[in-house]
């Protein structure tokens, strides 16, 4: 693998760890649009408890092997560099500008998702019964009440777990389930403030969620293709309420604004399609 592919791998990790910042968006969507996200999961997949003895022998080239190092690795250094470096950024962007921002993600996700269902060419009516059924799983989740829960080493470890499985799924946001959790500020500022105790038991809590969960998903993609991503496709649909642009205490309402700022917000959804039609057609 040349440098140059390797660095396309880590821009597309800094792109899952950016849109796991935002509630309401998904990494495992942002993989899977980027045309990597099989690849993720069947690399994530493969660790166990021979990974620990090769890292602690230090024989790399039997980890390569086993977990496919020259893809994984740029793609998590990645993630952990925009974690780390954009958390701050997002804030201020959900803060002051987050109309723009959720009026890219809401049309990358739409025109994308509609494009991985026509190139999947649905053809009976199960195809599409999978399609409404991962639809309405989505839009139901925006009904779910956030929790009020303490900041307990469990409380955090548990929220790790959680959230990277959803993290997992395109669809369904990590952040968002921190939100459920009510953890979501709270880990935001843990990293912001570089709190390595509250990151350690998250993270530790994350490992778990991705050992345990990327399994189910290798095994569905692996056995059960298409009907993964027509469900996957649907989910993506139905969870698209969370990220809606206009919302007022977090009910849905129509476009508002000055035409200044209606203007931009359409600019910037049409060029999300264009994006979109780059991404997967590549």
């Amino acid at each position: 693998m040349s440098l140059y592919d390797r660095l396309i791998l880590f821009l597309k990790g800094m792109a899952m760890g950016i849109s796991d910042l935002i509630p309401g968006i998904s990494g495992g969507t942002i993989a899977l649009l980027l045309g990597i996200y099989k690849e993720f999961i069947s690399s994530l997949k493969s660790i166990n408890q021979l990974t620990l003895v090769l890292l602690i022998n230090l024989n790399f080239k039997k980890l390569n092997e086993q977990l496919n190092l020259k893809f994984i690795f740029p793609v998590f250094i990645g993630i952990l560099t925009s974690i780390f470096i954009f958390s701050k950024l997002i804030t201020y962007m959900i803060s002051n500008h987050k109309i723009l921002l959720l009026s890219f993600f809401y049309g990358l996700i739409l025109f994308s998702s509609i494009r991985l269902i026509r190139n999947s060419s649905p053809k009976s009516i199960y195809d599409f019964l999978y399609i409404v059924f991962g639809f309405i799983i989505g839009f139901l989740i925006m009904f779910i009440e956030p929790l009020s829960t303490s900041h307990s080493f469990f409380s955090i470890f548990f929220s790790g777990f959680i959230s990277i499985s959803a993290m997992l799924l395109p669809g369904i946001s990590g952040s968002y389930i921190l939100l459920i959790l009510g953890k979501y500020k709270f880990m935001l500022d843990s990293i912001s403030s570089l709190n390595f105790a509250n990151i350690s038991i998250f993270s530790l809590g994350a490992i778990l969620g991705i050992l345990s969960f990327s399994k189910i998903i290798h095994w569905l993609i692996i056995n059960y293709y298409r009907v993964t991503i027509f469900f996957l496709s649907g989910l993506m649909l139905g969870t698209l309420n969370k990220v809606w642009p206009w919302q007022l205490n977090q009910e849905l309402v129509f476009p508002y604004g000055d035409e200044s700022d209606l203007m931009l917000s359409f600019f910037i959804f049409v060029f999300s399609g264009f994006i979109s039609n780059y991404l997967t057609t590549k």
